[in-house]
């Protein structure tokens, strides 16, 4: 079963402001980890990110909210691992 995954405007305008060749990276990562399994590369978070979950995808890290019930992944975030928590 695979989950389609969605962006929202903010988080396309960021993923296309990286160098071609992490938005390679971050492609192939979603297309092949992500939309196939995603119960096993999301990681909830805790505090005031309760309800997110994150995706790591090499030194870049992409936000997410899940909804199981249509199998929607929503990208809201995407940034490197230590600007993407503020």
């Amino acid at each position: 079963m695979t989950w389609k995954v969605e962006f929202t405007k903010a988080s396309s305008k960021q993923v296309s402001s990286f160098d071609t060749q992490i938005q390679i990276k971050i492609r192939d990562a979603i297309r092949d980890k992500l939309s196939i399994d995603p119960e096993h590369h999301l990681k909830p978070l805790s505090g005031d990110k309760s309800g997110l979950y994150k995706f790591r995808v090499g030194d870049y890290r992409l936000l997410c909210v899940k909804d199981g019930n249509r199998l929607i992944i929503t990208v809201i975030k995407i940034a490197h691992r230590r600007e993407v928590y503020h």
